[in-house]
């Protein structure tokens, strides 16, 4: 069980969070994905925060992410249970 945070941060999410996004773009070091909401979010998930096998990924794929935070170009994500 994992606690969220107090407050949202300034990306309107809470640390924590459980959310569903969609693959944009697989890369060498992970997956760039989408959370759709009033304004779509860039996220990104490295292989070693994935449980979905790589060959089993293409674009608009939905997985459920867990937040962990945010730096300058992307939100922060873990797949679920990973």
């Amino acid at each position: 069980m994992y606690i969220l945070s107090d407050e949202p941060d300034m990306t309107g999410l809470f640390i924590n969070q459980n959310t569903r996004v969609r693959v944009h773009k697989i890369t060498e070091d992970g997956i760039e994905v989408i959370i759709r909401s009033n304004e779509d979010k860039l996220g990104f998930i490295p292989y070693c925060n994935l449980t979905t096998n790589k060959e089993q990924l293409f674009k608009e794929k939905k997985l459920y992410v867990r937040y962990l935070g945010y730096n300058e170009r992307y939100l922060l994500l873990t797949e679920e249970d990973a």
